[in-house]
Formats: C-alpha cells, structure tokens, sequence
C-alpha cells in the first residue's frame, strides 16, 4: 500500500451528524466513504441498522450478538436479520424468541421497531401485533418526529442482507465490535421514554 493509499483509508476525524449522533469513524476511498460507525451521544437508546455482504455474515453477526448479550457485554434489547429483495422491501429472515435479560423476546421488540421505524409500505413480511395495533401508530409518530427514519433510510440497498437492533447507546461501540462483517453501519437515537413504551409493546405482544 502506498502512503497515499494509506492517507485515502484513515479514519476521518470525528464529527456530528444531524440526528445528535457523533460519527467516530469512516473509511473510504476516492470513490466516497465505504463504510461509517456512529456513537450516539444524546439518548439513552439507539437503533442500529447494520448492511451485509450476504445472509451467512447476517446470520453469524446475530450469533454475536446473542452471545454479548447473554454474557452481559452488551445490553440489547431487539434484533431481527432482515434482507431487502430486487424493489428494497423488506423481509423479516430471522425473528426469534431469545430473551433478553429483563425478559423481553428479541424478536418481538425486533419486529415493533421495523413496524415503527419503517414505513409499511417497504415492509414485505406482516408484522402483526393485535392488541398492539394501535400502539404502533403512536410510536411511530414519536419516533418519526425526532427523524429516526429519515437517519437510518438507506442503510440497506436492494438484496442485501442486514442486522435491526435495539441497543443502549452507551453499548453501539460494543455492537458494533461485534459485527466487523459489516459493510455499513447506521444508528440513531431513540428516546428513554419510547424505547420503554417499544418494549411494553413487545411484551403484551408476546
């Protein structure tokens, strides 16, 4: 590699973007940047959506996930693997009934933040909640008012695989260490107050 090579693949210096989060790393090229980390500094929890090259890597990165977890590592309160097909709509690949350590099934809180994060109409798998129904509205008025959509819209392009997860914002580092397959990584902050009404959702839906 040579020293110019090396200058263009360093880390840019840190920065804040414009959902409160605090870009701590990117690498990239002349070709723009290939892949970004995100801490969020401003929230007491984050979403973190994060791209891979297929469903292998999605699939080992949950495994990581779940074993952070359950070692305590990590506090993370909902994944789902996800895959976008040919049209970007997304599929729901793996929704478990893990639980984490205070009792919430990760498939469930999983599946009520890819209800409320994303708008229904790129959500080809039916993610239905019942008695919750009229809780998702709610939330993802909430949640769309502080731009958490908008932040994370286009973490995943078409037929690609990916990683939704609900985490403590002090653990997206950890998380992220987690996941090196990854190819992009987004987050954004989520508010103490939603993320505890996601997950009495989850679990009247469970």
């Amino acid at each position: 590699m040579t020293d110019d090579q090396g200058a263009q693949d360093a880390a840019v210096a840190a920065e804040a973007d414009d959902t409160g989060a605090t870009v701590v790393g990117a690498i990239g090229d002349d070709s723009g940047v290939q892949a970004a980390g995100a801490v969020v500094t401003d929230y007491d929890y984050a979403v973190v959506v994060a791209a891979f090259a297929d469903d292998a890597a999605a699939m080992t990165t949950y495994q990581a996930l779940q074993a952070a977890e359950t070692a305590g590592q990590a506090s993370i309160d909902g994944v789902l693997v996800i895959k976008t097909d040919a049209d970007n709509k997304v599929h729901i690949q793996k929704m478990t009934d893990h639980s984490t350590r205070t009792g919430v099934a990760w498939g469930a809180v999983g599946g009520l933040v890819l209800g409320v994060i994303f708008p229904p109409s790129i959500i080809a798998s039916t993610v239905a909640w019942g008695a919750v129904g009229g809780a998702l509205g709610k939330l993802r008025n909430e949640l769309h008012k502080s731009e958490v959509g908008d932040a994370l819209a286009g973490a995943l392009g078409p037929n690609q695989s990916g990683i939704l997860a609900l985490v403590g914002a002090a653990d997206v580092n950890a998380v992220k260490q987690a996941m090196p397959a990854a190819t992009k990584v987004r987050s954004a902050g989520v508010t103490d107050a939603s993320a505890k009404s996601i997950k009495e959702a989850a679990k009247q839906a469970s």
